[in-house]
């Protein structure tokens, strides 16, 4: 049993979630807090139906200390110069080990687990700076292969203009059974369901509106991209002009490669260049929009660069870097220094995903680095459905192109098929440094060279 495992053994069932809350609080501000007994009450109240005072908070801190499991340090300093006011003691967290479930799809918004990048940082800016500047709202395009965390992006996106700058955020999500896939076929079906959704998102958010049905402001005579527009900006945009209010859009990599596409997309960058931007002094009531798609359907959609080329401002999201990887596996209870990651990026590289599943399983199972080294190109192995899926997409007979460039750079050999080289850089599976191509990771090239060649 882990060492970590032993000292939860010393806590009641209660306690450990006790705890639990604790580590939640800490590990965000970087494993420690100057904080009172008071405020960890009020904390642990949040998750309480019963009564939490001061001393109970206190009394379990103390047994925390006791056990190992976190250290107090006393702070004397006066605080703002009054005599006899002390700072709040500063909490350290001396031992955590993540034991919740495998991480699949959106990363909850309370999870200890998520990492910030670079991206997050830049659309926080660009939704702010822009708006500052009111000659035009942000159009913001995510984009990342698969496992990348584009709507964990997007979740942390509405959170922070929610709370930090009191915005209206709606959501819409295409890969939602909203829409179904008859409407990735059916033009007039799309936009108006993707309206429905929109002005349900906003009308969620703001007590009061209510707008026509839509059914009855719809003109069957009109484009079904110009009914989507007018019925917005008359209907939801004109109502709540004055609000700051950003729209979010998940999923457009659903309409890619569908004849939908191209009607569609073409709605977005009109909004984008006529809705977002100050024409004539006119006021903008369009809300900032930002869009997440993957670059998955790249080569079913036959494409030789972004949709939406020169809209907006595109935000790739990167991989994990070796610290981030390190503080994370930190977080699994893992004792590991930067040779074990390195290890680890050799194999999978910075993926977030595959990241997420590998520590998971050294950390909740019997196998080490070693055994996962081993296992991770099995069919049934701990990668097996991300590998699959590509193996899938690689051996489709319209997709020979891909399978014979991808071939040649497993092997070492220069390709010169640029566009082959493009759809497989945004899959994901290989890197393009100038005129220098490589297979992304081992994981790739060991399961390739044995199932594709």
């Amino acid at each position: 049993m882990k060492s970590h495992d032993l000292l939860l053994e010393q806590l009641t069932e209660e306690e450990q979630k006790e705890f639990e809350i604790l580590a939640d609080r800490l590990i965000p501000r970087g494993w420690e807090e100057q904080l009172s007994s008071g405020k960890f009450a009020k904390l642990l109240q949040d998750y309480s139906d019963f009564h939490i005072d001061k001393n109970h908070a206190d009394r379990k801190l103390k047994k925390f200390q006791e056990i190992g499991l976190i250290e107090i340090q006393k702070n004397s300093t006066a605080t703002n110069g009054t005599q006899g006011r002390r700072l709040a003691n500063t909490i350290k967290l001396k031992s955590f080990a993540y034991k919740g479930p495998l991480l699949t799809g959106e990363v909850p918004l309370d999870s200890i687990l998520y990492i910030d990048r670079d991206a997050d940082e830049k659309c926080r800016r660009e939704l702010t700076l822009e708006k500052e500047v009111k000659e035009s709202v942000p159009f913001i395009r995510v984009k990342a292969a698969k496992g990348m965390g584009k709507s964990s992006l997007l979740s942390r996106i509405g959170h922070y203009l929610e709370r930090e700058k009191k915005e209206i955020v709606a959501r819409v999500d295409l890969g939602t059974d909203a829409f179904g896939s008859d409407a990735f076929t059916d033009l007039e079906k799309l936009f108006y369901r993707f309206t429905e959704e929109v002005a349900a998102a906003f009308i969620k958010s703001i007590p009061g509106l209510e707008p026509p049905e839509l059914q009855f402001a719809w003109n069957k005579y009109k484009p079904a991209g110009k009914n989507c527009t007018d019925y917005l900006e008359e209907h939801i945009f004109k109502r709540i002009a004055k609000k700051p209010k950003t729209l979010l859009i998940d999923g457009i990599d659903c309409i890619l490669g569908k004849p939908t596409q191209t009607d569609f997309l073409l709605v977005l960058r009109t909004w984008n260049e006529t809705k977002m931007k100050r024409v004539d002094r006119a006021e903008i009531i369009w809300p900032s929009v930002v869009i997440a798609y993957s670059t998955e359907p790249y080569p079913d959609a036959n494409f030789k660069g972004s949709p939406l080329q020169n809209v907006g401002t595109p935000v790739e999201l990167s991989e994990f870097t070796p610290e981030s990887i390190l503080n994370l596996a930190k977080i699994y209870g893992l004792n590991w220094d930067l040779s074990e990651v390195n290890r680890l990026m050799k194999l999978i590289g910075g993926h977030p995903s595959l990241v997420q599943r590998a520590l998971y399983q050294v950390s909740q199972t019997d196998i080490n680095l070693e055994e996962l080294e081993e296992k991770a190109t099995e069919i049934t192995g701990p990668f097996s459905d991300y590998l699959l899926k590509d193996l899938e997409l690689l051996q489709a007979p319209k997709n020979e192109q891909l399978r014979v460039c991808f071939l040649k750079i497993i092997q070492g050999e220069r390709s010169n098929d640029a566009f082959a080289k493009f759809q497989l850089e945004k899959i994901g599976l290989i890197r393009v440094n100038g005129k220098e191509e490589a297979v992304s990771c081992e994981l790739y090239k060991r399961f390739f060279e044995e199932y594709l060649g």
